[in-house]
């Protein structure tokens, strides 16, 4: 989808802005203006910047009013609802004066006319952040040493829904996420009810590869929920996939350790139903840990929306996009086989300008033969990721962990000891003879 700049998390204070425009030459000119000034990123849909803004925080969006798809009118209006507090500058070659006055009413901080004087637009962004900047919340967690009993060591992140603050205690480290209150009723709600479903989702879960939570609590003094966590010192996986910086060792063991993580989760009726490259962490020593489960679904259990569709779009399963109520752990499968695909390739299988187009590419499309794409791709590991990707769920592996039984078995080919319970090599081949879904 669009295109991803200054891949890793800046090590500066500048303001990051996120440009959305479906025309590249415009998001091209916008970011040659901008980074010198700023932290961009671009996308070239609505679909794209919902991800992104979903993953990061930004101090304002430039949108482009009429793009294909979901326009960016109707990308302005719902991004209100669930961050009233990023500002937004819209811009269009082919303005209206009644598009204006609405859409100022609506709460745009400008209405801007192409072409784009930079050193205008300059002074527009500096004053909407100026004008923006956090103001002392009497919600918000005071500027103190402690809490809760932990030193306070320094301030992770300020994001759209919440602080987390890097704490330490009898000499552990930890990560507390505090929920802020939002000046929306209806989006705290909203929020407060992901915080509280990742809360009780974690509580039940202790393994190695996945983010352990110790408390779940509220501040009695402010009345906020926070939680606090296992402090991950690592990147995102999305950052080594744009870096390519990761050998096949590396990536592999990824793989098997996400579904061994998983199959883990799998088995006490929980599925993440969000599996993507930002929700998996990497240490320095190759330790993945999963975290991230917000919109998880506990398998019978009222901890879920009904009727729901939730997820990031790209790394989603064909039948994720009908109903929460249909799916299954095959769900999380499929989507580590977006990821494994990536991993190795360095694109996605499936891809769209608009969220339509995506959803009819991962419901209908065969996506190009990973090997055609990257000749050192063994033909074994794109028949596990054919039987990850298959789009019926029945014809996926019948677990995460026949994924790593698979790995194990390809890449310990030549020591016995290693090979899975002693299958054959003509017993697991039988396993991944499945329909051809590529190209």
């Amino acid at each position: 989808m669009g295109e991803n700049h200054n891949t890793a998390l800046p090590q500066t204070n500048l303001p990051r802005i996120l440009v959305v425009d479906d025309e590249e030459a415009i998001r091209k000119f916008l970011m040659a203006g901008l980074k010198k000034r700023y932290y961009v990123e671009t996308a070239d849909s609505s679909e794209d910047a919902a991800e992104k803004i979903n993953s990061s925080d930004f101090n304002l969006i430039i949108c482009d009013i009429n793009m294909s798809g979901i326009s960016g009118k109707e990308f302005f209006v719902e991004c209100r609802k669930v961050f009233p507090e990023i500002p937004f500058i819209l811009m269009t070659g082919m303005p209206k004066f009644s598009d204006a006055v609405n859409l100022v009413k609506e709460g745009a901080f400008y209405y801007l006319t192409k072409p784009i004087e930079l050193s205008f637009l300059y002074s527009l962004i500096d004053r909407a952040i100026s004008e923006n900047k956090v103001k002392p919340n009497p919600e918000d967690p005071p500027p103190e040493s402690e809490f809760m009993g932990h030193k306070i060591i320094k301030t992770l992140g300020i994001g759209n829904v919440g602080t987390v603050m890097l704490v330490e205690k009898g000499g552990n480290y930890f990560a507390v996420k505090i929920l802020r209150k939002d000046t929306t009723p209806e989006s705290y709600a909203i929020r407060m009810q992901r915080f509280a479903r990742e809360a009780e989702i974690l509580r039940r879960i202790d393994h190695p590869n996945i983010v352990k939570i110790y408390e779940y609590n509220f501040d009695d003094k402010k009345g906020l929920p926070y939680l606090i966590m296992e402090h991950v010192n690592g990147r995102q996986l999305s950052h080594h996939i744009k870096q390519k910086n990761l050998g096949f060792d590396r990536k592999i063991s990824i793989i098997k350790q996400t579904a061994d993580a998983l199959d883990h989760v799998h088995r006490l009726g929980i599925i993440h139903r969000d599996i993507k490259p930002e929700n998996i962490l990497v240490t320095d020593d190759g330790i993945v840990k999963i975290t991230d489960f917000g919109i998880g679904k506990i398998i019978d259990s009222e901890l879920t929306i009904t009727g729901d569709v939730m997820g990031s779009p790209a790394y989603m399963s064909p039948e994720s996009f009908d109903s929460a109520k249909t799916i299954d752990y095959r769900t999380d499968i499929f989507s580590l086989g977006v990821i494994c695909y990536e991993l190795f390739t360095g694109v996605r299988p499936f891809e769209g300008d608009t969220l339509y187009k995506l959803l009819d590419a991962i419901r209908m499309k065969k996506p190009e033969e990973p090997m055609k794409i990257n000749p050192q791709i063994d033909s074994w590991l794109q028949d596990v990721m054919a039987k990850m990707l298959d789009k019926n769920p029945d014809k996926r592996f019948i677990s995460a962990f026949e994924i790593v039984k698979a790995i194990n078995h390809y890449t310990s080919d030549n020591n016995a000891a290693h090979v899975s319970s002693g299958m054959t090599s003509r017993i697991l081949r039988s396993m991944l003879f499945i329909n051809n879904i590529w190209k």
